[in-house]
C-alpha cells in the first residue's frame, strides 16, 4: 500500500479478468493488518458478449461495494470496437471510462464517450488500469464511496 500513499491516494479499486478473488484478498489483508488505512474496493472485469445485428464484446468492471451494491462501468469503451456502444447500455451501467492510460487511443475518442455519458448519465472515470506498482495513480478518480452507491442503488 505504500504505492498507493506514495501516490496521494486514500484509496484505490482491487480487479482482476473475470475474478474478484485478488480484490477481496487485498482488502481483508489492508483491513486486518494495515487497519484500513487504504480504502480497498474489490471487483472484477468481465466480458459482457453482445448478441443482435452487431455482435462483440464489451468489458464491464463491477466493484463490490457496501450493503452488496455493485456499481458497474464500461471499461476502455470502444475496445474491442463496437459500432453502437449506446445500444448496449442499461440502467445497470453507472459509469464509463474516459481514460485509460493502456488505452487512450483505443476506440472512441474522448468527445464520444462524454456523449455517451451524457445522454446515459454516466460518472466519467479516469482509470491508471495499473499491472505495475509503478503504473498505480496514473490516472485516478476523485470520488466518494458514497457516490458510488447511490449510484449503484439507482440501478
Amino acid at each position: 500500500m505504500a504505492a498507493v500513499k506514495r501516490k496521494g491516494l486514500d484509496g484505490i479499486a482491487v480487479t482482476e479478468h473475470y475474478t474478484n478473488y485478488y480484490g477481496h484478498k487485498v482488502k481483508e489483508i489492508v483491513d486486518t493488518h494495515l487497519d484500513g488505512k487504504v480504502v480497498v474496493v474489490p471487483g472484477q472485469e468481465l466480458a459482457r458478449m453482445l448478441l443482435g445485428s452487431e455482435p462483440g464484446v464489451i468489458h464491464v468492471v463491477e466493484l463490490y461495494l457496501p450493503d452488496d451494491l455493485i456499481f458497474r462501468f464500461i471499461a476502455h469503451p470502444g475496445h474491442p470496437y463496437i459500432k453502437d456502444l449506446s445500444q448496449y447500455i442499461d440502467e445497470g451501467i453507472h459509469g464509463i471510462e474516459l481514460k485509460n492510460p493502456l488505452h487512450d487511443r483505443d476506440g472512441l475518442t474522448e468527445e464520444q464517450i462524454k456523449e455517451l455519458a451524457k445522454k446515459h448519465n454516466l460518472i466519467l472515470l479516469t482509470n491508471s488500469d495499473a499491472h505495475r506498482l509503478e503504473d498505480i495513480g496514473t490516472y485516478y478518480n476523485e470520488i466518494e464511496i458514497e457516490e458510488l452507491c447511490a449510484r449503484a442503488r439507482k440501478g
